[in-house]
């Protein structure tokens, strides 16, 4: 199957893609490279990859056309992609998570490719229960508005002869090519490994539903693989835990870890818990464990694998402030620098 991966280069996708293409899919990726695309140069077979920024999904009709040209599934990642990040401009935000979704679906119903929707379990916001599909979604921040605004356009393309899939994701956590140390099982690796020491702001009794990066990665290759589904919607998650108990893995991992409380500067309205119902009816099951995947995560970062695991390179909305603050660049100019950089930084 030939299928575009927007966001292909990112933490979830760079997971994906040799999934895929260890199972025969020929796969081209769209990616601006902003956190960067070296680990996707040397993937084998070779993918397709387009640096460019997805807005331009809306305003150019020949780039569109190019990109989706021969396309038989669109599987769409990309988006400023946790809360923090989205925050930092709303207006950006709803060009990039909502704007070029709606865009890019509706060229994609025109031509009648299938179109496969990263969505996430922040758009419950708060819940008493587990939280089935069904359940009315209660966005409480930028990003899970946009989602949950992406949602409703797919919805409203929806019909009987095309009917996109949306995954809305638990909090994900793992190792991957390229790391995230925005996430919070990822966050408390990164400090339990270099310091002992884990820090909880706030109670720590909200409840998340976890899911580990590889699990989430398989539930795409499944819907992507599954010529029809019985749903629209589907929660895709592991294991609902609250953050508090999320210590007991890492004290069993490491005995002589330190642990404190310390006063959050605002208070984190979110705290949901979903339900795996559908998914698991669907025939899908995930297979990581979070304490199984939690020490893989923490021996990654103590063996050296992850070079520098303390760079805000691996900060969400550090970097893309860092971005912000080269100035009026257009994705290029800064495509160039931060290869520059990079080359510098290989020959020390």
């Amino acid at each position: 199957m030939n299928i575009l991966v927007t966001g292909g280069a990112g933490y979830l996708g760079s997971v994906l893609v040799p999934k895929l293409l260890i199972r025969g899919h020929a796969v081209r990726i769209l990616d601006v490279g902003y956190f960067g695309v070296g680990h996707i140069k040397s993937l084998h077979p070779p993918v397709t990859l387009i640096r460019e920024d997805i807005r331009r999904i809306g305003t150019d009709k020949k780039f569109l056309e190019e990109l989706l040209q021969g396309c038989e599934c669109v599987v769409h990642l990309a988006a400023l992609s946790n809360d923090p990040s989205a925050e930092l401009c709303p207006e950006l935000t709803e060009d990039i998570n909502f704007r070029a979704t709606q865009a890019l679906a509706a060229a994609c119903k025109e031509r009648g490719a299938r179109f496969i929707f990263s969505s996430s379990c922040s758009v419950y916001g708060k819940t008493d229960s587990e939280a089935s599909e069904d359940v009315p979604a209660n966005p409480l921040t930028v990003y899970a508005a946009s989602k949950v605004k992406s949602e409703q356009a797919l919805g409203e393309l929806s019909d009987a002869r095309w009917n996109p899939i949306i995954l809305r994701n638990g909090t994900l956590f793992g190792y991957s090519p390229r790391m995230r140390f925005d996430l919070v099982i990822n966050i408390f690796s990164l400090y339990s490994s270099l310091y002992n020491e884990i820090k909880i702001f706030g109670s720590g009794q909200e409840w998340r539903p976890f899911l580990h990066v590889k699990d989430c990665a398989r539930a795409f290759v499944f819907f992507i693989e599954k010529p029809e589904a019985a749903h629209h919607i589907y929660n895709i998650a592991h294991e609902n835990v609250q953050v508090v108990d999320l210590v007991k893995i890492f004290q069993r991992i490491n005995p002589h870890l330190r642990v404190s409380h310390l006063t959050a500067a605002s208070q984190d309205e979110r705290n949901y818990r979903v339900s795996t119902r559908r998914m698991h009816e669907e025939g899908f099951k995930t297979i990581v464990e979070l304490e199984y995947g939690t020490e893989e995560l923490v021996e990654a970062i103590a063996s050296g694998l992850i070079q520098d695991p303390e760079s805000i390179y691996y900060r969400n909305v550090k970097w893309l402030k860092e971005l912000t603050e080269i100035g009026s660049k257009g994705h290029k100019e800064i495509i160039t620098l931060m290869e520059t950089l990079a080359r510098l930084h290989s020959l020390h």
